[in-house]
């Protein structure tokens, strides 16, 4: 364009691959001066522009199968990445990651966040010197690879109010050491050695890390996680004074929050002040604080939670370990040990297709391989007679038969627009589609009280093509039903008990940021439904939904291990939300982006880690322990977590009574 100056150009920077499935692009990445200010943008290489598209990718070549002798299935995997070109001015960019190996994601001020990119060898320090002539660059606290963005006048402004040393960096000096000092005292674990050790639950916490293990980033917090109030203050205060700028009702209540919370529960060298005198106690106005106006909530923790550990996740069960498990007739003789490893590695391709069927009851555990095949026939003809049912209802009958009507024309829209882009399901007339209808349709028949509902065709696809078998699917998709039927009710009153249960495993886990998200109006956690309504099947690649839902399907270490995922995801985006100040909307969209580009097995350690120190953890809210299936002490000590407010969410109902 006329009057554009290219002031940075790299070649060969190439999208990152979030799964199997998808291919890397190689692009140029460029900097340009425009009328209007300067503009990051990124292009797909010419050579690897699709014809047919501007924007898609695919390698038709890549399309590869691959036959398991086992159990004589074929796995079809096609790469490919739909990649739109990036362009941003920078006065929209609120910061970018930049991990040491070299991949850049941009981040937007609206919560937009860019696919990741990948720098050829270290490149990316040019273009982070580029980028400095127009913008200041801190770097995150708390995240060592999350760099903020901000005007170059506003910095100078901001260090110039530094200087003025407004409020002292620390109190006494000696004194803050001492403290620091205590907290990285408790933060030792008993046993220095690097052994598992055990927690609530009595299971042995596998690969714990040691304290050099710990996250590194401390920001306002001591090395045990105790908060340290007057840690980083040059920063807190601009901090609060761009925020009261924005939102002085709700900065100001938030901040006398988290004022609160160190007044009643830190651990003052002196004693607390509520047992000092009057005179000497400087917080003894803030009698009555509780009664704060409806819709601002004081979240807080009497006590601290244990040190989280660092989980390592195993490989995929193979055939030649499953073996371990069964005996010569097929049987497996210990269910309770093949679910915990399913659980800790998911399983192999190969072997998905008959334990997916005892995972989700179609199979018995203790069956030989040939009391499945007579399960198999039995089974086959309960459903020939399910089907034939909805296939004998004439025209003349479907026109007084609203009900019936009525989801049969909603399964007829849903199906047709069903992971389309899958192999599996994709193209015109493609009989996979037909069989998805089907087994929708019987289960109409099968249970009318639920019927089918929109999401439920999203739970049958997948199961659809590991069982490659219309009886097998439909079976196992009543398993998965049975599970997650809560999922489906009118009114929503399962999604919202589970969104309740997962505040309160956030306000426990994390205060900070749910007290945070509740002055952003989010503490709703809305952001998540959909996530919990189709077990996260949009928000990752197909390979790992596959493995995510069999993890889940264990129903180990709990049954509600789904929640923990929901919080596992929360504390990875955590420090991207908070330091870039998202709002509403903003959070929105942020969580929106993530989607495809979730790494499955660092949320699932992470996820584990956390069920594993709250069961380590002494004053967790009995709710909690309930909700995670952990042993509730009969004298426990309790913990004030108004963050959120009703009934305990009862997410392991009996399933509904169904006629076959």
């Amino acid at each position: 364009m006329e009057g554009d100056l290219l002031v940075y150009q790299q070649e060969e920077v190439h999208t990152i691959p979030t799964s199997e499935e998808e291919l890397s692009v190689s692009g140029k990445l460029r900097i340009i001066e425009r009328r209007n200010g300067a503009v990051v943008e990124w292009n797909c290489s010419e050579e690897e522009t699709n014809p047919d598209s501007d924007w898609a990718v695919v390698n038709a070549s890549a399309v590869t199968f691959t036959h398991h002798n086992t159990s004589d299935s074929v796995e079809i995997s096609t790469p490919r990445r739909h990649v739109r070109p990036i362009s941003v001015e920078l006065v929209d960019l609120r910061s970018y990651k930049l991990s040491e190996s070299g991949s850049l994601v941009l981040i937007q001020r609206d919560g937009s966040t860019h696919p990741a990119l990948q720098f050829p060898g270290k490149d990316a320090e040019y273009f982070v010197e580029v980028l400095q002539r127009y913008v200041a660059v801190k770097q995150s606290e708390k995240d060592p690879t999350l760099y903020l963005l901000q005007d170059k006048g506003q910095a100078e402004q901001d260090a110039k109010l530094s200087a003025l040393n407004l409020v002292p960096a620390s109190g006494s000096g000696s004194r803050r050491r001492r403290l620091l000092q205590q907290n990285r005292q408790k933060a030792r674990p008993a046993n220095m050695d690097g052994h598992a050790s055990n927690d609530r639950s009595g299971r042995d916490i596998p690969g714990r890390a040691g304290a050099g293990e710990y996250p590194p980033h401390q920001g306002q917090y001591g090395a045990a996680g105790a908060l340290v109030p007057w840690a980083n203050t040059p920063q807190r205060v601009m901090g609060f004074l761009h925020n009261f700028k924005r939102d002085p009702y709700t900065t100001t209540l938030s901040t006398l929050s988290k004022f609160y919370d160190t007044v009643l529960y830190y651990e003052w060298e002196d004693g607390p002040p509520s047992e000092r005198d009057e005179e000497e106690n400087p917080f003894s106005s803030l009698n009555g604080f509780d009664d704060l106006e409806p819709g601002f909530q004081v979240v807080s923790l009497k006590g601290e939670l244990a040190e989280r550990c660092k989980v390592e996740r195993l490989s995929a069960l193979a055939q030649n370990e499953y073996c371990f498990y069964c005996d010569v007739e097929g049987r497996v003789t210990q269910p309770i040990l093949l679910r915990q490893r399913i659980f800790r590695g998911g399983i192999h391709p190969s072997l998905r297709n008959e334990l997916w069927c005892c995972l989700l009851s179609y199979y018995d555990w203790g069956a030989s391989s040939a009391e499945r095949e007579l399960r198999k026939l039995e089974r086959q003809v309960e459903y020939d007679i399910i089907k034939q049912q909805w296939k004998s209802i004439s025209l003349e009958q479907e026109s007084r038969f609203s009900g019936f009507r009525d989801r049969k024309s909603l399964i007829e829209k849903d199906v047709n627009r069903t992971d389309r882009s899958h192999p599996f399901y994709e193209g015109e007339d493609n009989p996979n589609i037909d069989l998805l209808h089907n087994i929708l349709m019987s289960y109409v028949m099968y249970n009318f009280d639920l019927g089918y509902v929109q999401g439920m065709s999203d739970l049958l696809a997948p199961i659809l093509y590991v069982t490659q078998n219309e009886s097998a699917a439909f079976w196992c998709f009543v398993g998965y039903i049975d599970m997650v039927y809560r999922n489906f009710d009118m009114d929503q009153s399962g999604m919202k008990e589970q969104l309740h249960a997962l505040q309160q495993i956030i306000a426990v886990v994390d205060p900070e940021f749910m007290g945070y998200l509740e002055s952003k109006e989010s503490a709703n956690l809305y952001f998540c439904f959909r996530w919990l309504l189709v077990r996260y099947k949009r928000e990752l690649s197909y390979s790992d939904t596959l493995r995510l839902w069999e993890v889940l399907w264990a129903g180990e270490p709990c049954p509600n291990f789904h929640l923990l995922v929901a919080a596992a995801i929360l504390d990875h985006e955590r420090n991207t939300i908070m330091e870039n100040k998202f709002g509403f909307t903003e959070i929105l969209k942020h969580i929106n982006d993530t989607s495809q580009r979730l790494n499955l097995e660092e949320i699932m350690s992470t996820a584990e880690a956390i069920y594993h120190q709250l069961a380590a953890s002494p004053n967790v809210p009995p709710s909690i322990l309930e909700l995670l299936a952990l042993p509730v002490p009969q004298k426990n000590e309790e913990v004030s977590v108004m963050a959120t407010e009703g009934r305990e969410p009862a997410l392991n109902a009996t399933p509904p009574q169904t006629n076959t």
